[in-house]
């Protein structure tokens, strides 16, 4: 095993003037291609040790590379690599800034010895905070960015606005579209416990939802539920209708009723 000297910082996790920061570059060797891929890691040792991850034209890249020996208060980072020619094309530079540390190169130096302290590699957690690969496709706190979507996020995401290009349902407003009769809907509902297009709870939790997709058939469904409104209104109105005629047709009948009633107690008082 070779180990590759990457720098020290020099100051312990919890002095609280510890400004010291570690800058280091791994130039292609994405670990997967030998010429492709460019790796930063960004290390600070203040407030504990944190470890940022930065990954450019290749995500095969493993941070099980990185190791780290603690000595006491000086932490050493060293990049493992099993043999002289395991990878034929990668460079490293690394950058030390900070309190009581003029800003400098870190000269690389390579060692076939274990490095002297405690490996301390797997109490650490290398964030990944952005990772491409070959394609393009961006990962973002992911180290393994999913092939089939140009961003992958672990994690929630904020924004003032996210426009989505796809289709819309204006469809539903066409003559010729035939709307599901509300028993039939009643009969889905009662079988499969959602609603027709839309995708079931448990295929939401397995896949996640198409955003633009479901703003379709969200829209389509109000759209839906719209004209079964104005078609309950139609038939509440034509109701109405019905009622007042019909009520006035009582009227007139009971008026009819009280006018002969009328007449026949005139009759017997004649």
């Amino acid at each position: 095993m070779n180990y590759v000297f990457l720098g020290s910082l020099g100051f312990q996790q919890d002095n609280s003037a510890n400004s010291q920061k570690l800058q280091v570059d791994i130039i292609g060797g994405g670990w997967g291609a030998n010429d492709k891929g460019t790796t930063t890691f960004y290390i600070a040792n203040r407030g504990g040790l944190s470890v940022n991850q930065v990954t450019q034209g290749g995500s095969s890249f493993t941070a099980s590379r990185l190791k780290i020996y603690q000595n006491g208060s000086t932490t050493s980072f060293y990049l493992a690599v099993n043999s002289a020619n395991e990878y034929l094309a990668f460079a490293v530079k690394a950058y030390l800034f900070g309190y009581a540390t003029t800003a400098q190169q870190v000269s690389i130096a390579t060692q076939t010895t274990v490095p002297t302290g405690t490996d301390i590699t797997s109490s650490i957690t290398v964030t990944p905070v952005l990772i491409t690969d070959l394609n393009g496709n961006i990962g973002l706190n992911t180290s393994s960015p999913d092939p089939a979507y140009r961003l992958s996020v672990n994690g929630k995401i904020r924004a003032k606005e996210i426009r989505v290009e796809t289709g819309w349902a204006d469809y539903v407003f066409d003559k010729s579209y035939e709307l599901p009769s509300l028993t039939d809907i009643k009969t889905y509902i009662d079988q499969n416990h959602h609603l027709p297009e839309i995708p079931s709870e448990q295929e939401v939790a397995k896949n996640g939802i198409n955003l633009g997709e479901m703003n379709k058939l969200l829209l389509k469904k109000v759209e839906e539920l719209t004209l079964y409104l104005i078609e309950k209104d139609n038939e509440l109105t034509t109701e109405k209708a019905v009622n007042r005629s019909q009520e006035k047709q009582l009227t007139a009948f009971k008026d009819r009723l009280d006018n002969l009633e009328k007449q026949k107690t005139t009759n017997i008082n004649k």
